[in-house]
């Protein structure tokens, strides 16, 4: 989908990975350009076995849902405050809230680990991008044929190496700052807020902005930027794919992707 307003062209994807027929696609994206909200979510994906027993259910997708709904909500509301740092931090300690009500309808015990969700969450003002970002979602800037990856992306392929099952990944790092393998998600924990990194980018004439889940961070980091320049969101998620195998992955994950050029 194209938008085109002034000199801003606003370009966006979403699909879900293609190898699990059975799992919903837990990726969340908005776009408001006449606000200047952009946002990327990316679900916490559960345990395989989880999608087999209950398919195309996801409770990580709906607390992405809620997430985004308050997010946006906030942010609409308070577009006028004179801080956009505080606008984002605000909208998200009141949407981590909501996580931690939804994650009461059932006990620890009963979770596999507490559904989640992170991303990169943007606010456009004039022509500086304001921008929170936790966990493992990616943003990139194209400026003179440079690329330059400005969002923290934490992996967790890190903790992979320790070999640690998925719900002592969650139990032992997630939301645990004390750790080096640490890494934030949106989860109802009160910590949250400890892990979440903001900046700013004064952007340029010509800058070319990605905003994307970690299911296309291995092609934004190694692709030629003439690539990424000349390709629509829907191509880069297709041509995407062979990064979802070694010596890069040997797992797929959904894909979505927001490309903002001014």
């Amino acid at each position: 989908m194209l938008l085109i307003k002034n000199a801003l062209y606003v370009e966006y994807a979403t699909k879900p990975h293609g190898r699990r027929l059975d799992k919903p696609n837990e990726d969340r994206l908005l776009v408001d350009k006449e606000r200047g909200i952009f946002i990327v979510l990316d679900g916490v994906t559960r345990p395989h076995g989880e999608y087999e027993a209950s398919p195309f259910k996801s409770a990580a997708g709906e607390v992405g849902d809620i997430f985004l709904k308050e997010v946006y909500t906030y942010i609409c509301d308070h577009l006028s405050d004179p801080s956009p740092r505080i606008i984002l931090e605000d909208a998200v300690k009141i949407a981590n809230k909501k996580i931690k009500e939804y994650r009461k309808v059932k006990s620890i015990d009963e979770w596999s680990f507490f559904p989640s969700t992170l991303g990169i969450i943007s606010i456009l003002r004039g022509k500086t991008l304001h921008y929170l970002c936790v966990g493992d979602c990616i943003g990139v800037l194209i400026r003179h044929s440079s690329k330059i990856i400005f969002a923290r992306e934490l992996t967790v392929k890190a903790v992979d190496l320790c070999q640690a099952t998925k719900t002592e990944r969650y139990a032992l790092y997630c939301n645990h700052p004390e750790n080096h393998l640490s890494y934030t998600v949106f989860n109802g924990d009160d910590v949250v807020m400890d892990g979440v990194q903001y900046s700013l980018i004064d952007l340029h004439e010509g800058d070319i902005l990605f905003l994307a889940s970690d299911g296309i961070a291995d092609y934004l980091k190694y692709e030629k930027v003439i690539d990424l320049v000349t390709k629509s969101p829907e191509s880069i998620i297709e041509d995407s794919g062979r990064y979802d195998a070694p010596p890069f992955a040997s797992y797929a994950d959904d894909k979505t992707l927001i490309k903002l050029q001014f």
